[in-house]
């Protein structure tokens, strides 16, 4: 007998030492992920530059509410301004870098508490680096990774998950809870994503901790974004329209996290039977038992992404449907399911190692797919910097009407003035445009500054129809009647800056905004056009 205890007393330290052995592993795995994703999303992103929100946070629109807690289409984003703002104090719009730097580490941030949450739900390791590596590389949410002013959404993030890792404890509020309180104060001025957070934390606080406890973080969280909203949010939010697009909108925006994920339809349904294992497994666990903290963090997170579903169904169906499901939607989604499916696979793997990793095969099929979408860079999120500089240098910047965009040749371009342009190359906050500037840069500069369409009324007889190029000289003032669409381009007898197309009903005049400058006006193939000199 005394044999046979020295026998199994190695077998069963060597037993319990595999485990912690392999979570070792797969915690140094994913610590190597992470380091190497840091300057992966640093490159992938490099020709991001500040775009639409960007500049309306910064005031260069002339008409953005700028205060630190003004609200951003209905996102309270405290801490966003002032970062923003300290940035453009110390680098204007010299480099992206500073700014992009704060979303990237936030990312990173993210996984890695989303990986602690994995664990919290008793995921092992391995199961637990996959699910987080698998968010890392998400490449369809590479908005959220690579774009500076996405820290926003991967702050509430970093906030929510915190407040989900830290709020676990007794049914009396304890000194930490006035920690966590104060995450949550600070969640909220991150943006709005945070509500579907708090949403989602407190339901998970009620199941394992009480009404007490919840109601100790949700009246003065509730409390205080009441008070922003009436006060600063509800002028720039958008109006809740509850409807069939709101409804279909909703069900499309459950069901694309885990499309996208997988890259596949066959295995997102897989990946999404396996987060329902995940969630249904801790709720009869809970019923068995009697203790509803069993189930608290996975039904809170549940909550959280169904929460999340709904607030953009409400607001932004209509007006979103038609581009698809942005990635920083997907990515925060991905952020509240992952989680969910690590605990169904775990709960799998617990009755055969097989079906554990059988689990897990979706996220596996996506990565390939994933990766290529972290490579790709939206023509949105790219503005021509050296453009920019080019404009705010400019001859003419103080000679055309200071509400002028010269930058936003349409709705989605930056919507930077020319006095706020000017005014920040003055101050040194937007530099030259590199030397030798580039004939047609300069050119093109001038183009965007100087030349704007406009409707006028006129009794002028009808204009001939363009046959040929037609070079004209403008003085300020000057207006080129017009009718159809045609592309003008400016000139130094030399080189021409790339054509803009103008497309002119009936009255419609190109007005030189400033002066002189000389122009090629150009009919388009198939598009036919009449065009008056000035003054005819």
């Amino acid at each position: 007998m005394a044999q046979t205890r020295l026998v199994d007393q190695p077998t069963q330290a060597a037993v319990a030492r595999k485990p912690r052995a392999d979570g070792r592993w797969s915690l140094r795995v994913f610590a190597v992920g992470v380091a190497a994703a840091l300057p992966l999303l640093l490159w992938f992103g490099r020709d991001h530059w500040f775009y639409l929100d960007e500049f309306q946070i910064l005031g260069a629109d002339g008409l953005s509410h700028t205060g630190y807690l003004d609200g951003h289409n209905g996102h309270w984003i405290t801490l966003l301004r002032l970062e923003y703002r300290l940035n453009f104090e110390l680098w204007g719009l010299r480099s992206y870098l500073p700014y992009q730097l704060p979303a990237v580490i936030g990312h990173l941030a993210s996984a890695v508490l989303l990986r602690q949450v994995c664990r919290r739900l008793g995921a092992r390791g391995w199961i637990a680096t996959a699910c987080a590596l698998a968010f890392l590389f998400f490449g369809t949410g590479r908005e959220n990774a690579t774009l500076g002013f996405q820290v926003s959404l991967t702050g509430s993030l970093i906030c929510g998950f915190g407040m989900l890792l830290l709020g676990d404890g007794p049914k009396a509020v304890t000194r930490r809870d006035w920690l966590v309180l104060g995450i949550g104060v600070v969640g909220l001025m991150t943006s709005g994503v945070f509500l579907a957070i708090a949403v989602g934390f407190g339901v998970a606080t009620l199941l394992r901790r009480g009404v007490r406890v919840a109601a100790f973080y949700g009246v003065p969280l509730g409390a205080i974004y009441s008070a922003w909203y009436v006060l600063y949010g509800r002028d720039s939010a958008f109006p809740v329209r509850l409807d069939g697009g709101a409804v279909s909108y909703f069900r499309r925006m459950l069901w694309a996290v885990f499309d996208a994920l997988a890259q596949n339809g066959v295995f997102g349904a897989l990946l999404l039977v396996v987060a329902a294992v995940g969630v249904a497994a801790a709720v009869l666990r809970a019923r068995r038992s009697g203790d509803r903290a069993v189930a608290a963090l996975p039904v809170g997170l549940a909550v959280a992404w169904l929460t999340f579903a709904v607030l953009p169904s409400l607001t932004r169906a209509e007006a979103t449907s038609a581009f698809g499901f942005g990635g920083r939607l997907l990515h925060v989604s991905a952020a509240f399911v992952l989680p969910l499916v690590a605990a169904g696979a775990e709960e799998l793997a617990r009755r055969r190692t097989a079906l554990g990793v059988a689990a897990l095969v979706p996220l596996a099929v996506g990565v390939p797919g994933n990766l290529d979408r972290l490579s790709e860079t939206s023509i949105l999120f790219k503005s021509d910097r050296q453009l920019t500089y080019a404009v705010a240098h400019s001859r003419y910047i103080d000679d055309v009407p200071a509400n002028l965009r010269p930058l936003q040749d349409n709705g989605f371009r930056p919507p930077a003035t020319a006095e706020w342009l000017g005014r920040q190359a003055n101050a040194g906050r937007i530099p030259e445009p590199n030397e030798p500037v580039p004939p047609d840069v300069e050119l093109a500069a001038t183009s965007r500054l100087v030349l704007t369409q406009a409707r006028v009324e006129s009794t002028r007889p009808a204009c001939p129809a363009l046959d040929g190029p037609l070079r004209l000289s403008l003085r300020d003032g000057d207006g080129i009647p017009f009718t159809g669409a045609i592309q003008v381009s400016v000139t130094d007898g030399e080189h021409e800056s790339f054509p803009r197309r103008f497309l002119g009903l009936d009255q419609s005049v190109i007005r030189a905004e400033a002066g002189p400058v000389d122009v090629v006006v150009r009919g388009i193939p198939n598009a036919p056009a009449s065009v008056c000199r000035p003054g005819d």
